[in-house]
């Protein structure tokens, strides 16, 4: 009987600290490829060594979370980093759905010479060379 109060006890004591976290499943998306799955892009916890990869569906699940206000990162290499706040209950599982869009370069400013130019760079070579 004392046994069995024991394991009563154990498993009691383990229910009620499980319910002390939560957790926080979610997708990343490729916004630019009509929301195709962004398999392996990194999703982390602000100011935390908590982080994830997403599997090959875009899925991701970060678990064990106090409940509270927390700031998700993902990012990926050649996409945009997006940063967002979530609330995350004890009881209910948070859910989202990230959306990344590939990083464009800014282009280089460029010059070009017209033909009129190039005429008078030309003729100022030839006339010092001589």
């Amino acid at each position: 009987m004392k046994h069995l109060v024991a394991i009563f006890f154990i498993l009691f004591s383990a229910s009620v600290f499980a319910q002390d976290t939560g957790l926080i499943v979610g997708k990343v998306l490729d916004k630019d490829a009509n929301n195709m799955p962004l398999a392996f892009a990194n999703v982390s916890i602000k100011g935390t060594s908590t982080n994830v990869s997403s599997d090959v569906s875009g899925l991701f699940l970060l678990e064990n979370l106090k409940a509270g206000e927390y700031t998700l990162v993902c990012n990926f290499p050649g996409y945009e980093t997006k940063e967002l706040s979530i609330t995350v209950d004890a009881l209910e599982p948070a859910e989202i759905r990230l959306e990344l869009g590939s990083f464009t370069m800014p282009m280089p400013l460029t010059a070009s010479i017209d033909s009129s130019s190039k005429a008078s760079v030309l003729q100022a070579t030839s006339t010092s060379l001589n």
